[in-house]
């Protein structure tokens, strides 16, 4: 056996030190979601939905975690830098992919300024209110502070400056401290109130009925999504399948708690002519400083120090994850290079944080409504598309190893994707700057595509041809007469495929050469593979004991399977290829699949697309249908149904020669059962027979020693004909004409509603032609 090993020193392990416990998780959490969210937007809510704001955060609360535990799921199945546009990107396709990091771009820089409003909020009543300062308008220090503290943290992050863990920790417990400590001043003063239920009640608890619950639900939502953090820190968890779900819960629950505590407390204590949450709400982002000294003492002090040290913290963060976002997508191919460039002196992606800057500082010129609601806007796309996805690959993939599972799946995730467009359109409808917010959204999603278009798909496709790493191989020292490749990746599956190609390969005198592409996100590099070699090896190694004929390997790691696996054949230059096919794909921009499709189209060999259920076993195939109108893809069905029917009978005379030898006996059997191989046409009426006769004869030629059986038939259902006769049969076989192959591979007309409508195992043909060869054809054609 020849082997070679590449890039040296790959199979040290290198991964993230598993530091964070529980409790380290749950804070991470808890501070992404106690901040402006509740400093600055309770009050407005209060005004749009009344008492019935407490039942908004309770329900906020309930519908975030079904949307958490979809992350958590999803963060376990795969756990790839990157997150949510990773996940959507595997279901949904490279567009999809692009608006899901696209959106989640805009989500967290408008975050950001949600966050620099409500520092401006508190900074200019500080000014004004406490210091006494009246020469300049507040509204003026407002827009001037939060531009001013988004350009100095800007600058901070650029010179690569971040807050240390332990300072975020300490910021967390001040603020949730504050929080509490006024909650429970505000209740103790509304329960010394004899009458303090009429401030629940008047005029009712739901003064402004359901549509004024489901805006502000839609309002304060973005104070929810401080799980996104929890799951994309789970590569340093300890026990991550436990702790992050538990995180998810604790952490949200936490702040559902202490969100639905200041609430009540603000309605209940409020001394006001009318009814509190009416007063509330004219306040808007200013209510808890200016009610806070009548509820406990140095209120107002605490409230802001409160809200200035958590909005500090809250912009420089999202400064940080919003510009790797941007980073990330610069360095996938999904925007412009300029955004993966880094700094030589300070060693980080300024570009990307200056472009980020630009989009957070023009946004905070806007009202904190607006703001809020367009971050709102893009969080709950993002959250919706999560959902969406988990139910797709649940049936799309459950080969997908997962850690945790979200129960009753499809129901809760489809509950929570209701529920979020749900209050997406009242938010949009009943607040003030609703339409402000849908069209900013609007032309946000409508500029993502047309780069998508015009830039990304081009350049991602340059990019993956160019990232691709050979870093085992090992061959037979007989190169073999014949070569098929074979990619393995699902366990399900692989047995069968190296049974399949083993018979093909015993026939022909050949080889059999297995490659495992370990993948890895488009922003990792590919050192960052080096762990998953050695679980790559031993993954190649269980199976190649299945082959009974000279076998190889190769391991490659790349960001793309089907450009991998491209590569390999041009490097190994195999006379076919075996794939493996999981049955229909949920992708609308892909046949057979994303790895599928590009091999077919592209390799230049022949292929073979195999189906056979998780349940069923390639042990036994003596009798192969194949469904022909002639062409060369049909004449490659017959040839290898040839192969697998006669590689079978050698197999069985081979067993039975070693049987009879180990009882004395070494004649040879001559009467092993070869099988039969059935030709069928399905024509529109008895016109076809005899196109039917002229197809039957061509295959015959090419299947020599086997049985062959032809059948015509008349039907204007040709797929359902097939499906009926495919069940006296071990093995289909499928292949057509040029024009009719193309067109219906395509489109995935005639080879996917066969398979999806017998369990038989089927096979689809793909003869490659050269373009020379194609180009003379052609011209005999029109000749």
């Amino acid at each position: 056996m020849i082997k070679q090993e590449h890039e040296q020193g790959l199979d040290a392990q290198v991964s993230l030190s598993r530091e964070m416990n529980l409790f380290d998780i749950t804070m991470i959490g808890i501070a992404g979601m106690i901040g402006a969210g509740i400093f600055a937007l309770t009050g407005i809510a209060t005004g749009v939905a009344g008492p019935a704001v407490i039942l908004a955060f309770l329900l906020n609360g309930i519908i975030a975690t079904l949307t958490g535990l979809a992350y958590a799921e999803l963060g376990s199945a795969i756990p790839e830098a990157g997150g949510s546009y990773i996940w959507v990107k595997e279901a949904m396709g490279d567009h999809f992919g692009f608006l899901a990091g696209w959106s989640d771009w805009a989500a967290h820089t408008i975050a950001c300024s949600l966050y620099a409003v409500t520092f401006g909020a508190f900074f200019s009543e500080f000014v004004v209110k406490m210091l006494g300062f009246t020469l300049i308008p507040q509204m003026t220090i407002l827009n001037i502070s939060a531009l001013l503290i988004v350009s100095f943290l800007t600058y901070i992050n650029y010179r690569g400056a971040k807050e240390s863990g332990r300072i975020g920790g300490i910021v967390t417990v001040f603020k949730v401290l504050i929080l509490v400590v006024f909650a429970l001043f505000g209740i103790y003063k509304t329960f010394l109130n004899p009458n303090w239920i009429s401030a629940y009640t008047t005029p009712s608890f739901l003064p402004n009925e359901y549509a004024g619950l489901l805006a502000a639900m839609g309002l304060t939502f973005i104070a929810f999504e401080g799980y996104e953090i929890i799951v994309q820190s789970g590569e340093e968890v300890k026990s991550p399948e436990k702790n992050i779900p538990r995180a998810v819960l604790i952490s949200l629950w936490v702040a559902v708690l202490i969100y639905m505590m200041v609430a009540f407390s603000l309605i209940g204590s409020v001394e006001s002519e009318g009814p509190s949450w009416m007063y509330l709400g004219e306040l808007g982002e200013f209510s808890l400083i200016r009610v806070a000294d009548s509820i406990m003492p140095f209120g107002a002090i605490m409230i802001v120090a409160g809200g200035l040290i958590s909005t500090i913290s809250a912009m420089n963060a999202t400064i940080y994850s919003s510009s790797r976002v941007s980073f990330a997508l610069g360095r996938i191919g999904y925007l412009p290079a300029t955004f993966s460039k880094i700094n030589e002196k300070t060693r980080t992606p300024h570009y990307s944080i200056f472009f980020s800057y630009l989009i957070i500082a023009a946004m905070t010129f806007a009202p904190i409504e607006a703001v809020a609601s367009v971050a709102d806007i893009f969080f709950l796309i993002l959250f919706i598309m999560v959902s969406y996805v988990l139910i797709l690959l649940r049936y799309r993939r459950p080969d997908l190893k997962r850690a945790f599972k979200m129960p009753f799946v499809p129901i809760l995730p489809i509950v929570a994707i209701l529920s979020q467009i749900i209050i997406g359109y009242f938010l949009l409808t009943e607040i003030d700057h609703g339409t402000f917010a849908t069209g900013v959204a609007i032309l946000w999603i409508i500029f993502g595509s047309l780069i998508y278009f015009a830039y990304s798909e081009k350049e991602k496709i340059e990019r993956e041809e160019e990232v691709i790493k050979t870093v085992y191989e090992e061959f037979p020292l007989e190169k073999g007469k014949f070569t098929i490749l074979i990619p393995l990746a699902n366990p399900f599956m692989a047995g069968n495929l190296i049974k399949f190609a083993s018979l093909i390969a015993r026939k022909r005198e050949g080889r059999l050469v297995l490659l495992n592409v370990v993948r890895l996100p488009a922003q990792t590099p590919l050192s960052s593979g080096s762990r998953y070699i050695q679980a790559s090896k031993k993954f190649i190694s269980e199976f190649s004991e299945l082959a009974d004929v000279p076998t190889g390997s190769i391991i490659k790691i790349g960001h793309s399977v089907s450009e991998a696996i491209l590569n390999a054949a041009e490097d190994v230059k195999p006379d076919l290829i075996v794939l493996g096919w999981r049955g229909r794909t949920y992708r609308r921009d892909f046949v057979l699949g994303s790895t599928i499709d590009p091999v077919i189209l592209r390799a230049k060999c022949d292929a073979v697309v195999l189906r056979v259920g998780q349940e069923e076993n390639l042990e036994r195939i003596k009798n192969i249908l194949i469904p022909t109108i002639g062409g060369p893809h049909a004449t490659l069905a017959a040839e290898i149904a040839a192969d697998i029917v006669s590689g079978h009978a050698i197999m069985e005379s081979e067993g039975e020669d070693e049987i009879q030898e180990g009882n004395g006996v070494k004649e040879k059997n001559e009467k092993t059962e070869k099988g039969t191989i059935t030709l069928m046409y399905v024509g529109e009426d008895n016109k076809d027979e005899e196109k039917a006769n002229k197809v039957f004869e061509h295959a015959e030629t090419v299947i020599k020693g086997v049985t062959v059986e032809k059948k015509f038939a008349v039907s204007g259902n040709a797929v359902d004909t097939i499906v009926n006769e495919a069940n006296k049969y071990d093995l289909i076989l499928i292949g057509a004409t040029e024009e009719s192959f193309l067109k219906n591979f395509l489109r995935g007309v005639f080879p996917e509603k066969v398979v999806r409508k017998t369990k038989v195992p089927v096979a689809m043909t793909r003869k490659w032609v050269k373009l020379t060869d194609f180009i003379i054809k052609q011209e005999k054609k029109e000749k």
